[in-house]
């Protein structure tokens, strides 16, 4: 999974012709054995300080790229996504160590996406990480992406070698996070990664680094004996328009409870490909490890890993609690003291806690991270997310198109829209700033919804998961309703902040199992999604939406729109499939019916911000410029 990915699928069929051969040093270093037979490439480098009889941590990642079956930097340059990064960052200290999932690359098996047999055959990997000579049995996990989602599966299996865990680009639940959000069908990113770049990989042989002919022969017997193709790819199989197993036993949230150990997870709000809601979602979740931190900054899916003041923590981290044996929040010591002397002396001893580097959960959240930016954009340092110091508000819409924190009175109403032509394409590969938003409107009325604020007189911070509670009608038996949260300054130019979105066969909630405040409030309602049901046409009903967490700071001048329109064809890498009738939808906005926005504000104070960010200068947040 990384930036270009759609280059990387149409030119698949090319690499082979095009890319140049490796170094003879490719291909695995050492196959290991599973308890089942499997054989697992793997590729091993000694630190740089290497020295014959000395034991060293090492630091363990997993996935079906490049893995222990490359030489070095991934096609394309994109060495930061590819396993040589790891080995890049951390070999000046550690053993660096990388797997091939089985049935990908050099090792055999067969492929099955984020499987539970896979993750035991890391945890199989870090016990003979632990009985080699040069290890000192602290062992660390890392991993961005397909390598972080599969290091979060093994950190489940509890290795008891396993220290601690470093991971980013996350989907916490395969089905609402990515695949199926709100019961919207997104049949883009999800089918182009199984369809191009996992297949360049997996069915390619995972060898592009290595090219075959430098492989080793145990690889090219082992390539031979895999037989995944696209047609029968698990991922295709289990697509569903419902949840099902197959999601559920692939989906880390039902794992994160397993976790034991010091976790590390960073994410990014504009991630375009895993996604906004998995990194803060499996942070809260994972209740077992003694030390939890979050780092959350806007970007996109390579912000969260190689960032200049991202990464540093990553290792920072790591280094603490796997190198040095850091302690753990609330251990404790015994402390001595002796009073008088001689025969009168009196010891007294009592337990006492050990100062700790990491409390038991700490969230950085980065500000205005922007484009080439700073070593550390301003931050807030906080304990818990939702962060404990949020102010959640309500934010009404009203008549004359306008949002406010007043509850509409008696001269409510309703606006109307059409739902079913799909507007709002853009495409990430063209830039966060490129293209003007597509419109329906002339041919077909009006297509969207828009309400604002008034400007915001000082800065405004708004950190954290949100919904949108609307009350519509609609002429269909079904309709989709995609919601925008838009940052727009005085000189017109918007950033698109986040979104959410549902579908309103999709709408029940299980609220035993939804996300709430201390006084029941929802803020991320879990939905079975296992039995839609159709709507009565012309009949109101209340949809609670869910808007994915986001961290933006409003500047004086600038107000906040909301808009409310069907999926877009493209939303970045995702593509929207409607499977829905065309209907005009009405939204209520009267006593009987408060339509609003719960968002999560959190004070600036003592938080220099520095000046405003010119027009569209932060990173990789969706930005139309003013004109």
């Amino acid at each position: 999974m990384f930036r270009r990915l759609l280059t990387l699928i149409a030119a698949g069929a090319m690499l082979a012709a095009l890319l140049p051969a490796a170094p003879a040093l490719a291909g695995p270093t050492d196959y290991i054995e599973m308890s089942d037979g499997t054989l697992i490439a793997i590729n091993v480098r000694p630190p740089d300080n290497f020295e014959e009889g000395k034991a060293y941590p090492t630091i363990f990642e997993m996935s079906g790229y490049d893995g222990g079956s490359a030489d070095g930097d991934t096609p394309f340059g994109v060495g930061g996504e590819g396993s040589r990064g790891l080995t890049q960052d951390f070999n000046g200290d550690y053993f660096t160590i990388h797997a091939s999932v089985r049935g990908t690359g050099c090792s055999t098996g067969e492929f099955d996406l984020f499987s539970w047999r896979s993750a035991l055959d890391g945890r199989e990997v870090i016990e003979w990480i632990g009985q080699q000579p040069w290890s000192n049995g602290r062992i660390g996990l890392y991993g961005h992406s397909y390598g972080g989602i599969t290091g979060f599966m093994i950190g489940a299996t509890r290795p008891p070698e396993l220290d601690a865990i470093s991971v980013s680009g996350l989907i916490d639940d395969l089905y609402r996070g990515i695949v199926y959000p709100g019961g919207v069908s997104n049949y883009g990113f999800p089918l182009l990664w199984t369809g191009g770049l996992r297949n360049v990989y997996d069915v390619g042989g995972g060898t592009w680094d290595g090219a075959v002919e430098n492989q080793d022969q145990q690889c090219g017997e082992n390539l031979t004996t895999h037989n995944r193709t696209i047609l029968n790819d698990p991922i295709v199989q289990g697509l569903s328009d419902v949840d099902n197993t197959w999601f559920q036993a692939r989906s880390l949230i039902n794992y994160a409870e397993r976790i034991e150990v010091p976790v590390h997870i960073s994410g990014a709000y504009q991630d375009e490909q895993t996604g906004p809601r998995g990194p803060y979602h499996l942070f809260e979740a994972v209740d077992n490890a003694p030390a939890a931190r979050l780092l959350m900054t806007n970007g996109d899916h390579g912000t969260q890993s190689d960032m200049k003041f991202v990464k540093p923590d990553r290792k920072e981290f790591l280094d603490y609690f796997v190198r040095d044996n850091g302690l753990f929040p609330g251990q404790t010591q015994t402390v001595c003291t002796t009073t008088g002397k001689g025969k009168k002396a009196v010891t007294t001893c009592t337990e006492q806690p050990i100062p700790a580097k990491y409390d038991a959960t700490s969230v950085i959240t980065f500000l205005e991270n922007r484009q080439g930016g700073s070593d550390s954009p301003a931050f807030k340092l906080n304990r818990t997310f939702p962060l404990e110091d949020t102010q959640w508000t309500n934010v009404y819409f009203g008549p004359d198109q306008t949002l406010s924190s007043e509850a509409p009175g008696a001269n409510g109403g309703s606006d109307q829209y059409v739902s079913g032509i799909p507007r709002q394409a853009w495409s990430y590969q063209a830039g966060h700033t490129a293209g003007s938003p597509a419109t329906t409107q002339d041919a077909h009325g009006q297509d969207e919804l828009v309400f604002s604020t008034a400007a915001f007189e000082e800065p405004t911070a708004i950190v954290g998961p949100s919904t949108a509670t609307l009350f519509v009608s609609s002429t269909a038996p079904d309709t989709e309703l995609f919601v925008q949260v838009i940052d727009e300054a005085p000189d017109g130019s918007r950033y698109y902040v986040q979104r959410g979105m549902l579908k309103a066969s999709h709408r029940a909630i299980n609220k035993s199992l939804s996300d709430k405040l201390e006084d029941g409030t929802i803020y991320r309602p879990y939905r079975p999604h296992t039995n839609p049901q159709n709507i009565e046409p012309g009949s109101v009903y209340e949809y609670l939406v869910e808007i994915f967490p986001f961290g933006h700071v409003f500047r004086p001048g600038h107000k906040m729109v909301v808009k409310i329109h069907t999926p877009p064809v493209a939303d970045s890498y995702y593509n929207y499939v409607p499977k829905r009738p065309v209907g005009v939808n009405s939204l209520f906005h009267d006593p009987d019916h408060p339509s609003r926005l719960m968002l999560p504000f959190v004070p600036l104070d003592g938080i220099d911000l520095g000046p405003a960010p010119e027009s569209c200068t932060l990173e990789d947040i969706r930005c139309i410029p003013a004109g």
